[in-house]
């Protein structure tokens, strides 16, 4: 981020600081008509997540292609993001692949893209080793090629934080009580070409449609950290967890296996390897056979990229995803 963008988003949040949002988008509003690559960028967040603006996903994807004009490296991201994912409405990912391939030719940080993508997409889709029938659990050894796995990694450290819930009587972000680790979304302006493919290969292998997968969810578990006794349905929602699916990323620790107390199957993780497991029974009730747990890793650190598939497409416009 260069120095003027860090300057906006200070004066920002002074603004906001002092009450005065209209002050903070009338700022944003006029540099960006004067063509300010950066306050097209910020406004173009607000207007896709409707932050102190109403929210226009179309009007977001233009305010970033403008910017992306200018060269604006956070922008460019964005306006290839949402071309893969749909999430401003214009569904493209063929588009935002070309323009990956394109940025390739000069760009290290895209020629890199390139590679894991052709990478991806040469890699056959494994067959599943079915390990129960009934409920539907599967693992595909060699889901993913070590270096994607490396790149989902890569790409979520950063954005590692620990994991938290809101106290209903607090209201106060207090430790979750089932999960220990460190986690991080790929939000829709995280979401590069790269997870986009992983999304589909995903899809593709089980047999939905990509666009009801909640956004890919990374957790990393250090030594003691655990995935208490849970299960990923959710209560008195419309739209099921039907799906779950993990990726295990890394080798090189002990313990952290996925269990299933109930059905006496203790699943160890092998690095690229995918786990599906139905969570609903064929009328769309809760299996709860499917409660799992994630073990306490002995040594070493533990990465997982989980994606929970609705029964229909999903949006995180909709309803934010439950934890």
């Amino acid at each position: 981020m260069t120095d003027a963008a860090t300057d906006l988003r200070r004066h920002l949040g002074m603004l906001l600081g002092q009450g005065r949002a209209a002050d903070a988008v009338a700022l944003l509003t006029t540099r960006s008509q004067a063509g300010d690559a950066a306050a097209q960028y910020e406004l173009g967040l607000w207007r896709l997540y409707g932050q102190c603006v109403e929210r226009d996903p179309s009007a977001a994807l233009d305010l970033f292609r403008d910017a992306a004009a200018q060269h604006h490296p956070e922008a460019v991201a964005a306006e290839i993001a949402l071309l893969g994912n749909g999430m401003a409405g214009t569904v493209d990912p063929l588009a935002a692949q070309a323009r990956v391939a394109a940025l390739a030719a000069s760009d290290p940080f895209y020629r890199h893209q390139q590679d894991l993508l052709e990478q991806i997409a040469a890699a056959p889709l494994p067959p599943a080793e079915v390990l129960s029938v009934d409920p539907d659990i599967r693992f595909y050894s060699d889901f993913l090629p070590p270096a994607l796995c490396d790149h989902v990694m890569e790409a979520a450290r950063a954005r590692l934080a620990p994991s938290f819930v809101i106290d209903p009587v607090s209201r106060q972000r207090v430790p979750h009580p089932v999960r220990t680790s460190h986690g991080a979304n790929f939000g829709p302006v995280d979401e590069d070409c790269i997870i986009n493919a992983i999304n589909r290969r995903i899809a593709a292998v089980t047999g939905t449609d990509w666009r009801a997968g909640e956004m890919l969810h990374v957790l990393r578990y250090t030594p003691g950290q655990q995935y208490r006794l849970h299960h990923d349905g959710l209560p008195n929602v419309s739209n099921q967890r039907q799906w779950t699916a993990i990726v295990y990323l890394n080798h090189g620790f002990d313990g952290g296996a996925t269990d299933f107390p109930l059905l006496g199957l203790d699943v160890a993780p092998r690095r690229g390897g995918l786990l599906v497991f139905a969570n609903t029974h064929g009328d769309g009730a809760i299996d709860p056979r499917t409660r799992h747990e994630g073990k306490p890793v002995d040594t070493g650190e533990k990465w997982v990229a989980t994606r929970w598939i609705r029964t229909r497409p999903w949006s995180p416009w909709d309803e934010a995803p439950a934890r």
